[in-house]
C-alpha cells in the first residue's frame, strides 16, 4: 500500500510540473477579476429549487444546477445498471430455490432457503457472521442499538418522568433492581418510536401492519451487559412485552420494534446525510470558486450527490413505488417524517459525533461510555479522528493565520449562505480555523460514516436481514399475548425476495476495485495534483490509517464466548476498504 501512495504522489508532482491549475484561496489568486466573474456566474447559475422528499434542504435549480443534476444522474445510472443486473440475476435464482423448496414453509426457511447463497453477485460479502444464526438472543437485539442504529437511543435522565411504567416486581425479576434504581444509576435507556403513529400506513397490497414501539434497555447491575427490558406497542391493546414472556411473544415484540427502527434508520439518514450535505454544498457552489481548495475537497466528497433525492422521488417514495410496496408507513408518512425531523435533528453542530452522543447520555465529556463495548462509536470515532487530522493539516496549510482566513471573503460568504440561503439549521454563524476544521470534518463524516452506517450496503447484509428485521408485519398486531406461530407475520416469498433485492440495489461491491472506497477519499491523482504539499502528505497519512483500520475490521471473528466486540455477530459495517467515501445510492 505504501507503493500506491508513493505512486500517487509522484503522479501528483508530475501533474503539477505540467502546469495543472493549483487550488488557491482568493487573495492568492493571480487573476482575481476572472475568478470573481466565475463566482458570479455560479451564483446566477446555481439557484435554490424546491426541496425533494419532504420539506428540507433546497435542491439545485437554474441553468448550472440542472446541468449538475443531469451529470450526477448520468454517473449514477452507470453504477445502477451494474447492480440492477446483478440483483435481477440473484432474485431469479432465489425464487428458483424457494420454488424447489415448495415455498417458505417455516421461519427457518427464511434463513436456510431465502439466504442460501443466492445473492452472490449483488451481495458477495454475504450476511454478517452471526446475524442470521443468533437473532433470537437478547444480547444481539440490544447491541444492535449500539452498532446498527444508535441514533434514537438515549439515556433516561434521573430527573425526567419515565416514558412508561413497569411493575417493580417484574423489573426486579429481570434486572435484580427496581426501575427507579436503574434510572437513578444512569443505567436505563430508551428508544421511543411512538411518534410513528401519526404517519399513514400504506394501502398497496398485500395488507401490512405495524406497532409504534417504545423500548427500554438497561445495563445489568451485575454482569454489565446491555440488555432489553421491555417493549410497549403503543397501539391496539397497547401490550407491554418483556423477556419473561413466552419466547415466541417476546421474539415477535422485538420484530415489531425492528419494523419501526428500520423506518427510522432509513428516513433519518435521508435528513442528516443527504439533506444536510446537499444544503451545505449547494451554498458552496454559489459562493466558492471551483479553484478554491475547500471546493475541490467538497466536490470530491459529493460525487453523484444530486442523484440521491431524484432517485428517491422516482423509484422509492413515489406513490405505489418500492416503499409503498414493501414497508408499513407509506410515502406520505416518509415525507412527514422529513418535515418533522429537518428543523429539529437536521442541525449541523448538534450532530457532531461527540456532541450528539454526549447529549443523549451515551458518552461523557471525556468520550468514555458506560457500556462494555460501543461498536459504532469505537469505529466511527477512529474515522472521525482521521478526518479531523487531515482537515487540521489542510486548513493550517492554506491559512497559517486567522487573519488569512478572515480575508477569504469566499469562505465568509459561504458560511453566511449556508444559514441564510440554504437554511441549514445550526450551522456556525462565523468562521475561525477551528470552526472550519470542525465543519469539514463533520461534512466528511456524514457523507461516509453516517450514511453507510445506516444505508448503503449495510442493510442487505446486516440490519435489514429477514426474518428478524422485518420491513412490516403481514398479520395484525396481536391484541393479546399467546402467539405460537410467527410465520403469518413474515412477508410472502415474492415480497421477501423483492425486499432483499431492493436493499441490494443500494450495495456497491464493485467499488472495492474501482478506488471509490473510503480509503481513497483523498488518494486520487487528479485531486492531489491541485492541492498543496502539506495536504498531499495529510492524504498519505489518512490512507495509511484507513488501510490499517480496514485490515482490523476484516480480521474480526468470535472469541471463546461466541462474541465479537461484545456482540453475538460481527460488526463490519464501517470497513474503510468497503464503504464509499461519498453518499452513493
Amino acid at each position: 500500500m505504501i507503493y500506491t501512495i508513493v505512486a500517487v504522489l509522484i503522479i501528483s508532482t508530475v501533474a503539477i510540473a505540467q502546469n495543472v491549475t493549483q487550488a488557491c484561496i482568493p487573495q492568492n489568486d493571480p487573476n482575481p477579476t476572472a475568478r470573481a466573474a466565475v463566482v458570479a456566474d455560479r451564483l446566477a447559475g446555481f439557484l435554490y429549487g424546491p426541496s425533494l422528499i419532504g420539506q428540507a434542504a433546497p435542491f439545485p435549480n437554474g441553468t448550472l444546477g440542472k446541468e449538475r443534476v443531469a451529470s450526477d444522474m448520468a454517473l449514477w445510472s452507470i453504477d445502477r445498471n451494474i447492480i440492477d443486473a446483478d440483483v435481477q440475476a440473484d432474485a431469479i435464482n432465489d425464487m428458483k430455490a424457494i420454488q424447489a423448496n415448495g415455498g417458505l414453509k417455516t421461519m427457518a426457511d427464511y434463513v436456510n432457503i431465502l439466504y442460501k447463497g443466492e445473492w452472490n453477485e449483488s451481495n458477495p460479502l454475504g450476511e454478517a457472521p452471526g446475524i442470521m444464526t443468533n437473532f433470537t438472543q437478547d444480547l444481539l437485539f440490544s447491541m444492535e442499538r449500539l452498532s446498527q442504529n444508535s441514533y434514537p437511543l438515549r439515556l433516561v435522565n434521573q430527573s425526567e418522568e419515565l416514558p412508561f411504567e413497569l411493575d417493580d416486581g417484574l423489573v426486579i425479576n429481570i434486572t435484580g433492581v427496581s426501575l427507579s434504581d436503574l434510572q437513578d444509576s444512569n443505567s436505563l435507556f430508551v428508544v421511543d418510536h411512538s411518534y410513528q403513529s401519526r404517519y399513514p400506513a400504506t394501502t398497496v397490497a398485500p395488507q401490512r401492519y405495524g406497532a409504534f414501539c417504545t423500548a427500554y434497555f438497561f445495563i445489568h447491575p451485575e454482569s454489565g451487559d446491555f440488555l432489553p427490558l421491555a417493549i410497549k406497542t403503543n397501539t391496539g391493546s397497547d401490550l407491554i412485552y418483556t423477556p419473561l414472556d413466552q419466547p415466541t411473544d417476546w421474539l415477535l415484540a422485538k420484530m415489531m420494534f425492528n419494523v419501526n427502527d428500520m423506518f427510522h434508520s432509513q428516513m433519518f439518514h435521508l435528513v442528516v446525510t443527504h439533506d444536510v450535505s446537499e444544503g451545505v454544498h449547494l451554498a458552496a457552489l454559489r459562493t466558492l470558486s471551483p479553484n478554491h481548495p475547500i471546493m475541490v475537497i467538497l466536490e470530491r466528497l459529493m460525487l453523484q450527490a444530486y442523484s440521491s433525492r431524484p432517485v428517491g422521488e422516482e423509484l422509492c417514495f413515489n406513490p405505489g413505488g418500492h416503499w409503498d410496496q414493501l414497508f408499513f408507513i407509506n410515502n406520505v408518512g416518509c415525507r412527514q417524517f422529513v418535515n418533522d425531523t429537518w428543523p429539529v435533528q437536521g442541525g449541523y453542530q448538534g450532530s457532531y459525533l461527540y456532541t450528539d452522543l454526549q447529549a443523549r447520555g451515551l458518552i461523557d465529556e471525556s468520550g468514555n461510555y458506560p457500556f462494555k463495548s460501543f461498536p459504532f462509536y469505537e469505529d466511527a470515532s477512529v474515522i472521525l479522528d482521521s478526518f479531523n487530522s487531515f482537515f487540521t493539516d489542510f486548513v493550517n496549510s492554506y491559512y497559517p493565520t486567522e487573519d488569512e482566513l478572515d480575508g477569504d471573503y469566499e469562505v465568509q460568504n459561504w458560511f453566511n449562505e449556508v444559514s441564510e440561503g440554504a437554511k441549514v439549521y445550526d450551522f456556525p454563524p462565523f468562521c475561525t480555523k477551528q470552526v472550519l476544521i470542525d465543519v469539514l470534518t463533520h461534512f466528511a463524516h456524514i457523507v461516509s460514516v453516517v450514511h453507510h452506517s445506516l444505508n448503503g450496503g449495510d442493510p442487505v447484509g446486516s440490519k435489514a436481514t429477514l426474518p428478524f428485521h422485518l420491513n412490516a408485519l403481514y398479520a395484525p398486531v396481536p391484541t393479546e399475548k399467546g402467539v405460537t406461530d410467527l410465520l403469518p407475520f413474515l412477508p410472502p416469498a415474492p415480497d421477501a425476495v423483492h425486499y432483499i433485492g431492493f436493499l441490494a440495489t443500494f450495495n456497491r461491491p464493485f467499488y472495492r476495485t474501482t478506488e471509490r472506497t473510503l480509503e481513497y477519499a483523498f488518494n486520487n491523482a487528479t485531486l492531489l495534483a491541485t492541492l498543496n504539499e502539506d495536504t498531499n502528505n495529510a492524504a498519505s497519512t489518512f490512507w495509511d490509517q484507513m488501510t490499517k483500520m480496514s485490515a482490523e475490521v476484516r480480521s474480526r471473528g468470535f472469541d471463546g464466548d461466541g462474541l465479537s466486540n461484545g456482540m453475538p455477530f460481527v460488526y463490519r459495517t464501517l470497513d474503510p476498504g468497503y464503504i464509499p467515501f461519498f453518499s452513493c445510492v
